[in-house]
């Protein structure tokens, strides 16, 4: 694993060339293909070595890794497989994004350091085996990828969404230093691989499984805690709202994973409570989600869907270790981790696809636009792909892990039967309910995005080849897991035997008949191309006939004739609007002569608007009335830090 430190070095030297080479776009493309070279370098280190690797951690040379404060588990190379592969293709795209701001003039070097940094660190993250490692560069993670939210700071919500990103990420990392330190305290070490399968401790144990649950699930945007990303994602430049959906939130989830294996069991209670507050933020998400029309919102409220199924995935896992039940905690866990490399894929596909709609329009007003497949047919197709795969439908990735979940569901109503066959019912209805709900999300976005009459002029729709092939890669990998995911099964497999299930019992997931559904999946996609082909030899052959549209009895139809975003999704948001916050504005057409009518809807999350806001408002209230927080004396404030310090050191002293 010595290549992957090397790999690390030529990533970090990426800064260096695009600090100091003077011409911007030189140096912006030197930077970008060192940092490229770097991240395959580092994939074709990591992935054989989770592939053919029999062991259960490797470690770099101890020159390379003093103390062993670098491990190389198969959790470990699995989460650092997924980021190295989701940040070959944002790197590519970033290339062609920041060079429309060097073509205004504008300085990209900070914020390309800020992204290369982001990207390092969150690499290191999953290999480090030394909780202060991990917290240092966890700290290092939030804090470039805040930076990196901040690059339009003029602008007011990026000011707002930044500081909601910040906030949190303090809170969590906070709770993190208590847990370790928890955990430190029961084993006087600080290595990771000295926590695992601590013993059931009572109240401590509930204690540090609170601790680890939180902390993660605020990164990870589990509800109530998902408040902070329809806020900072769709502000920050695409590059890192694209990373900070398919990878940042992911290391919450890799936290989650860390956490159960620290214990190497959860109790059953826990389980229920996992796969409940999971449900509810797949289903409120994606609900959510259909409400939006900024398209960067709605995309954002779909990663607070999609970490709520692979969290049902964790709870269906937890409740198997709670009856140790290997086939329940395969088919659970097994499922979780396949859709959170889906997700990664899938979603930094429709991110990266949403800036380049942004850079060519102006707007992420979903009501703005139409008309585009006319602009680009290949790119509508690849935001189809990543639509569908989103939407778990088959042939492409997010049905096959979603269909493992689905498994779990009925294997753990099998084995534990009682009241667990109703329940588990239940469940999988929730999550069809889920696939549904995005399913006319995205259709409402490629029938208002792509398809029908310009709603505006578009003056130009350029996309670069950069932007084709890092699509184009991302697209390809949510058809080839789709149609042969039999090596990605075989992958997950190998992280669940490998030090994370207490026995080689993984046939639950090989014994699906993999193959008998590639066939089917290759057959659709093969009548797909030949209907293709067989339309373009006619046309060739007969000419195309072009003739209007049937207009319901209207002639001379135009946008204004089309469903809205808005009104497409009135019906289904309707039905929650007391959730999901939902106002609307309608003006009906009046009289025998009727003037202009109109229809506008708005929601805004229930957490954000009725709980938190409020609460600040008081808190700021307050601490206003506190007058000797407004003291301007310097001496006062050294007097508040003293007094601080000693309180903590009293803390400590008596915790010794």
């Amino acid at each position: 694993m010595d290549l992957l430190f090397y790999a690390l070095v030529v990533q970090i030297a990426s800064i260096i060339v695009i600090a100091s080479v003077r011409n911007n776009h030189k140096a912006s493309a030197a930077a970008h293909l060192l940092l490229t070279a770097g991240l395959v370098l580092g994939l074709s280190s990591s992935f054989p070595a989770l592939v053919f690797s029999n062991s259960s951690s490797l470690n770099f040379s101890s020159l390379l890794n003093p103390a062993n404060i670098f491990r190389f588990d198969s959790l470990g190379l699995f989460f650092l497989n997924i980021i190295q592969l989701v940040a070959i293709p944002t790197t590519i795209y970033s290339h062609s994004y920041l060079r429309h701001y060097i073509d205004e003039g504008k300085s990209v070097t900070s914020n390309f350091i800020f992204f290369v940094l982001m990207i390092v660190s969150t690499q290191v993250v999953v290999i480090a085996n030394h909780a202060i490692l991990f917290l240092i560069c966890w700290e290092v993670m939030s804090t470039t990828a805040y930076l990196g939210i901040l690059f339009e700071k003029e602008k007011r919500d990026v000011q707002t969404g930044s500081f909601y990103y910040l906030a949190v990420s303090h809170v969590a990392v906070f709770l993190l230093y208590i847990f370790f330190f928890l955990l430190h305290q029961q084993t006087n070490s600080w290595l990771m691989s000295d926590f695992h399968n601590l013993q059931n401790t009572g109240s401590l144990f509930i204690l540090l499984y609170t601790l680890g649950l939180t902390a993660f699930g605020i990164k990870s945007g589990f509800m109530p805690f998902h408040f902070w990303l329809p806020r900072a994602h769709p502000i920050a430049p695409t590059i890192f709202s694209a990373f900070l959906s398919g990878i940042i939130i992911k290391m919450g989830i890799y936290g989650i994973f860390r956490t159960y294996q620290f214990f190497n069991y959860a109790p059953e209670w826990l389980g229920w409570l996992v796969l409940g507050i999971s449900l509810i933020s797949a289903i409120f998400g994606v609900w959510y989600a259909l409400a939006q029309h900024d398209i960067k919102r709605l995309l954002a409220y779909h990663s607070v869907e999609n970490i709520g199924i692979i969290g049902i995935g964790i709870g269906v896992g937890f409740i198997g270790s709670a009856y140790n039940s290997l086939p329940i905690q395969i088919l659970g866990f097994g499922g979780a981790l396949l859709h959170t490399l889906n997700h990664a894929i899938f979603k930094t596909l429709l991110f990266i696809g949403s800036g380049v709609i942004y850079q060519n329009l102006g707007t992420r007003n979903i009501e703005s636009m139409g008309g585009l497949v006319h602009r680009s047919r290949y790119f509508f197709i690849l935001f189809l792909i990543g639509s569908i795969a989103i939407s778990g439908l088959p042939p492409f990735n997010g049905f096959i892990s979603e269909f493992i979940i689905f498994n779990g569901f009925f294997t753990t109503a099998k084995e534990l039967k009682n009241y667990y066959p109703l329940l588990m019912i239940i469940s999988a209805v929730g999550l069809a309910f889920v696939g549904g709900l995005a399913v006319a999300c995205f259709t409402k976005i490629n029938s208002i995005m792509f398809l029908g009459t310009e709603r505006k002029e578009i003056k130009k729709f350029h996309i670069s080849n950069y932007e084709y092939l890092s699509l184009s890669i991302l697209a390809f990998f949510c058809v080839l897991i789709g149609v042969y995911p039999q090596p990605f099964i075989g992958i997950v497999n190998k992280v669940l035997n490998n030090g994370f299930v207490t026995a080689n019992h993984s046939s639950e997931l090989l014994n699906i008949n993999w193959l008998f559904i590639s066939i089917i999946f290759i057959a659709l996609l093969a009548a797909i191309i030949l209907i293709f082909f067989l339309k373009r030899l006619i046309q060739k052959k007969y000419g195309k006939r072009i003739s209007a549209p049937w207009g319901c009895g209207y002639e001379g139809l135009n946008y204004r004739m089309q469903y809205t975003a808005s009104s497409y999704a009135d019906e289904l948001n309707e039905i929650p609007k007391s959730i999901l916050v939902y106002h609307k504005k309608v003006q009906s057409p009046k009289g025998i002569f009727p003037a202009k009518g109109s229809f506008e809807s708005h929601s805004v999350d229930l957490i954000d608007s009725k709980i938190l806001l409020p609460a600040f408002r008081s808190m700021s209230k307050l601490i206003c009335r506190i007058k000797f927080l407004s003291y301007t004396d310097i001496r006062y404030y050294i007097a508040f830090i003293l007094i601080t310090i000693t309180i903590y050191s009293v803390i400590a002293f008596l915790w010794n």
